[in-house]
């Protein structure tokens, strides 16, 4: 008897110090949580180094010390994640400079000690969401100046003589004004050197050809 309970807490032990080493040891800013009260029991050195704070210090703090959510929200979603409806949230979690972060925190319940609490691995997406902002921000531009675009499309009825375009109310139009008022086109008038010859006979082009040889 007194055997199996030497083993039985040698095998506690060692589970202890396995836990303590994948814990104290991760690359993960990891916490360990009170679900009833929000305590903050534990935090390895990497949420130390991420948050500022001296171990001891983060042990003696309150998930509400660091989550910017109003403690009633944070004891909601720390139930929510006890009870295995969630285990995955989006946080802003304020550091020991008064730095704002973006944070997924993955939650999930653990006993240790006889004692319930909540293990949190927390990842930084600050820059993550700041670009998935930024192409939120690009699609809704995009769409307005799409929205924007005037386009000319099927078959437009136009005058063989005078060039006037009939619009849908029946008027006749000049081209350049319907064009405009459709696709957002500006004109610059000019004329071409056959118009020229033909309005201007006495301007022709080929005299001012001549007179630049001579």
């Amino acid at each position: 008897m007194h055997q199996l309970v030497a083993e039985y807490r040698d095998k506690a032990v060692r589970a202890k110090e396995l836990f303590d080493s994948l814990f104290e040891n991760n690359h993960s800013v990891m916490l360990l949580i009170d679900p009833e009260s929000g305590a903050i029991r534990d935090a390895n050195a990497m949420a130390c180094r991420y948050y500022g704070y001296s171990k001891a210090r983060m042990a003696a703090m309150h998930i509400m010390d660091i989550n910017v959510l109003s403690p009633e929200q944070v004891r909601e979603e720390m139930q929510n994640a006890e009870l295995a409806r969630r285990n995955y949230f989006n946080f802003h979690h304020r550091l020991a400079n008064g730095e704002i972060r973006e944070v997924e925190v993955s939650s999930g319940p653990i006993t240790i000690n006889k004692q319930k609490l909540l293990y949190s691995i927390i990842h930084d997406i600050s820059r993550r969401r700041k670009v998935e902002r930024g192409k939120e921000q690009l699609i809704v531009s995009l769409e307005k100046a799409l929205a924007e675009i005037k386009t000319l499309r099927g078959i437009l009825p136009i005058c063989c003589s005078c060039k006037k375009i009939r619009d849908d109310k029946g008027y006749w139009r000049q081209i350049e004004i319907y064009i405009k008022e459709h696709s957002g086109a500006e004109f610059s008038h000019g004329i071409c050197p056959e118009c020229i010859r033909k309005l201007y006979p006495d301007f022709d082009v080929g005299r001012k050809d001549d007179c630049e040889k001579k």
